[in-house]
C-alpha cells in the first residue's frame, strides 16, 4: 500500500494518467499485477498492488478476493477504486479482454463490501482495454507516456521507478572494502557508543554522512560491526523513528532486567502500532546510508542491512519493494532469523497503522 504523493490530482478516468502514475507510486513497473487506486471522496487516497492469483480457477479467484477486501478493509472512507490488471503477455493479436472473469468476480466481491470500481483496464503489453466494454471492440495501442503530463512531473521532482523491485544489488563496491574489514575483525562492540554513532550519522544529509564515512573506514566499521548485536539491529529503526533519547531508554530498561515494560514501545513502532508517526525525515536518512553500507558489509552484517531496508519500505508502505529485499536475505543466508519473520509478517498483509492515516503516511517527494 503506498500513500498518495503529495502532486498535483492525476485524472481518475484517463488511462495514460494511471499508467504513467502507478510506476511512480509502486517504485517500480508492476507486472503481473492488479493496482487498486483508492478513492475517497474523489481524492486518490492510496495506491494497492497485489500479485494476480495463479489460475483463474473458481477456487483461486475466490481466495484472491477475499485477500484484496481484507488488505482494503484497514482503509477508512474507501468508497471506489480505480483498478488496473497489468496482464501476463502472451504470443497472438488477441481480441478478447484478458482476465475479464476476475475483475468481475473482484466487482461483485467489492460491492457486498459497498465499494464501487468506478473504472477498470487491462494493460497487456503495448495494448489496453477498457473492462467496461467486454467484448474488447475498444482495445488500443497504448501511447509513448514519457511525455505525459503527470510522468513528466514526477520525473522533474526526482521520481525514476525502477523496471522491478531492487533486491538490494547493484551498489558499487567500496574502495577501502579490505580496510573496512581488517578493522572489523578487531572491533568491539559497545551498545551505547553505537547507537550514538548512528544517531549522529542520521542527524545530517545522508550524502554528507556517506561522505564522512567513505573517507573514515574506522567509523564505518563501528556501524558495519554493530549490525552483529541483534538488540543494536533492532533498535537501529527505532532510533531513527523516535530519537535517540527513546532508543536508549529501552536499552537501559531492558539492561534492568524490565524487559516487558522496555521491548513493549519497541514492539510497537517495529510492527507499525500506536498512534505516532516515525521521522520520516531521519527514516529515509537511515534508508539511503543502509543501501551505502551494503557496497562494504558483508555476511550477517549484509543480511541485516537487507531487514532495515526492507522494513522501511514496508514502514513506507511499499510491501512488494520489501518482501524482494527480505528475500534476497534468505537466498543469501537462509538460517538468518530476522529475515524469515519479517518474510511472515509482510506475507500476511500486515500493514503499520501510520501507512493508512493520511497525515502520518510517509510520502514521496513529488511535489
Amino acid at each position: 500500500m503506498t500513500t498518495t504523493p503529495e502532486r498535483q490530482p492525476i485524472s481518475l478516468s484517463s488511462y495514460k494518467d494511471i499508467l504513467a502514475y502507478v510506476p511512480h507510486a509502486l517504485g517500480f513497473h508492476p507486472r503481473n499485477s492488479a493496482v487498486l487506486l483508492l478513492i475517497d471522496d474523489d481524492r486518490l487516497e492510496a495506491t494497492l498492488r497485489v500479485d494476480l492469483p495463479s489460475t483463474d480457477e473458481h477456487l483461486d479467484l475466490k481466495i484472491w478476493n477475499a485477500q484484496v477486501v481484507r488488505l482494503l478493509h484497514r482503509i477508512p472512507n474507501i468508497e471506489d477504486v480505480a483498478v488496473v490488471i497489468y496482464a501476463p503477455e502472451i504470443s497472438g493479436n488477441q481480441q478478447c479482454v484478458p482476465l475479464a472473469n476476475l475483475v468481475s468476480e473482484l466487482e461483485d466481491a467489492l460491492a457486498q463490501q459497498d465499494i464501487r470500481i468506478r473504472h477498470a483496464w487491462c494493460r497487456q503489453g503495448s495494448r489496453i482495454w477498457n473492462y467496461d466494454t467486454a467484448d474488447g471492440s475498444d482495445v488500443q495501442e497504448i501511447p509513448a507516456l514519457d511525455t505525459n503530463e503527470t510522468n513528466l512531473s514526477m520525473v522533474f521532482a526526482g521520481s525514476s521507478p525502477l523496471d522491478q523491485p531492487w533486491d538490494g544489488s547493484g551498489v558499487p563496491k567500496w574502495s577501502n572494502t579490505d580496510e573496512v574489514l581488517q578493522l572489523l575483525e578487531v572491533h568491539e562492540a559497545n551498545l551505547v557508543v553505537s547507537l550514538e554513532a548512528w544517531n549522529e550519522s542520521l542527524s545530517r544529509p545522508a550524502n554528507e554522512t556517506t561522505a564522512a564515512l567513505h573517507a573514515d573506514p574506522l567509523k564505518t566499521a563501528m556501524l558495519v560491526g554493530s549490525l552483529q548485536t541483534k538488540l543494536v539491529r533492532d533498535l537501529l529503526p527505532f532510533l531513527a523513528g523516535e530519537g535517540i533519547e527513546s532508543a536508549l531508554d529501552t536499552l537501559f530498561g531492558i539492561s534492568i532486567d524490565e524487559r516487558e515494560a522496555a521491548v513493549a514501545p519497541l514492539a510497537d513502532y517495529l510492527l507499525g502500532r500506536g498512534w505516532y508517526a516515525p521521522d520520516w525525515q531521519r527514516v529515509d536518512r537511515l534508508w539511503e546510508v543502509c543501501r551505502d553500507l551494503l557496497g562494504v558489509a558483508q555476511g550477517e552484517p549484509r543480511q541485516a542491512l537487507l531487514c532495515i531496508l526492507a522494513w522501511i519500505e514496508w514502514a513506507r508502505g511499499r510491501g512488494s519493494m520489501a518482501l524482494v529485499l527480505l528475500n534476497q536475505a534468505v537466498l543469501e543466508n537462509e538460517t538468518y532469523e530476522l529475515a524469515r519473520l519479517l518474510q511472515k509478517l509482510m506475507e500476511h498483509g500486515v500493514m503499520p497503522a501510520w501507512a493508512t492515516d493520511q497525515l502520518r503516511a510517509w510520502r514521496a517527494n513529488f511535489s
